[in-house]
């Protein structure tokens, strides 16, 4: 008799497929921690002391490669920035690898339920084996080799890797819970039908089909790889969500078909041109008095340093973020209000990160 799996199935921690092993799961849990200690809690004293260094030096932060040389020279005999920097890219690497190396041990056997999961409800799944996919896309974004859509498991290595790049605080998706309570109905209250673009694994659009059962959601994402995922995980939840790949600048749906829009940490991503065009498109499929609620970066305050200082910097550059500066640089609102949408509300400028309300006038 064959075995498809040698290895003993220890379930999920959450909704999260569990490590092959508990010394992987020691590992990233300790990495977890690492992080919360050494990094978190000294953000601020480090950001405080490299802005203080740069200032002294004449280096203002810019977003080039030869931006970040200078930087970099000017930080080069402080020990505390630069050993923070070094954990801070050390860790991310390592626990990265220690996921991808413990899924890979056993990856025909979740290939396999990938492909089983296809056949399943309560959702839907569409994707395309012979998408090409544009060269924006293929960047190994958080350090992940060909971003998201480089492994047929790279949704596995997301889910698990965001589960210890936020220290705890997603635990059973209690980010995207919170996400999806704080996200508004449009003015008029409707709301029959819901899109995520750029959805990852469907962590939001889960969420909102949770709060609003009767609604029809759809999440789409560039990504096979995690478009795949998602569904295997939403019909874990029996949670119907429709799952399509689908570029967020072509939208494969018809006009106003949407009450809601939404996206989370998805326009810091990509670049600005398609920025442009996904904006075009939320406009297209979003109804009259539908609402769009985009959840990212909070905008630089008009002659700030685009970069939030050293460490936002040193964070595009060491953490696979190439868009990120453009981004919070681009006047986002104002691209907003250029393409028609009203904003209800903007991200408050003490806020890393939030949300901007846009209504389409009805």
């Amino acid at each position: 008799m064959s075995i498809s799996n040698s290895q003993v199935d220890r379930g999920k921690i959450g909704k999260t497929p569990a490590l092959t092993n508990r010394s992987d799961e020691a590992f990233t849990d300790f990495m977890s921690d690492a992080r919360n200690f050494l990094l978190h809690a000294q953000w601020k004293n480090m950001s405080e002391r490299g802005n203080a260094i740069l200032a002294e030096k004449g280096v203002v932060p810019e977003a080039t490669k030869e931006g970040v040389a200078k930087a970099r020279a000017a930080i080069a005999e402080d020990t505390y920035v630069n050993t923070f920097l070094r954990v801070k890219r050390s860790a991310q690497e390592a626990y990265k690898n220690r996921i991808v190396g413990s899924y890979l041990e056993r990856e025909a056997e979740y290939l396999r339920r990938l492909d089983d999961a296809e056949k399943r409800g309560p959702g839907t799944l569409t994707y395309d084996k012979n998408f090409i996919y544009p060269e924006y896309a293929m960047v190994d974004i958080h350090l992940q080799p060909k971003g998201y859509a480089g492994h047929p498991l790279a949704g596995m290595f997301y889910d698990y890797g965001t589960s210890i790049f936020y220290g705890g605080a997603n635990s059973e998706d209690a980010l995207h819970m919170r996400i999806a309570k704080e996200t508004p109905l449009p003015l008029d209250g409707k709301v029959t039908r819901i899109l995520e673009i750029g959805c990852g694994i469907g962590q939001l659009a889960c969420e909102l089909k949770r709060l609003y059962p009767a609604a029809e959601v759809h999440a789409t994402d560039i990504s096979a790889p995690m478009v795949r995922y998602g569904h295997w995980r939403a019909t874990e939840q029996k949670s119907e969500v429709h799952f399509a790949q689908m570029p967020c600048e072509d939208l494969d749906f018809p006009d106003k078909s949407f009450d809601m829009v939404v996206s989370h940490i998805l326009f810091h991503e990509i670049p600005l041109p398609v920025i442009d065009r996904a904006l075009a498109e939320i406009w297209r499929v979003l109804r009259p008095g539908g609402t769009y609620t985009m959840w990212d970066f909070a905008s630089t305050p008009p002659g700030q340093a685009p970069d939030r200082g050293l460490i936002g910097l040193m964070d595009t550059a060491d953490n696979g973020e190439p868009y990120a500066s453009a981004f919070v640089s681009c006047n986002i609102e104002g691209r907003l209000e250029k393409q028609g949408f009203t904003l209800r509300s903007r991200v408050p400028g003490n806020s890393p990160m939030g949300s901007r309300v846009c209504d389409k006038p009805a």
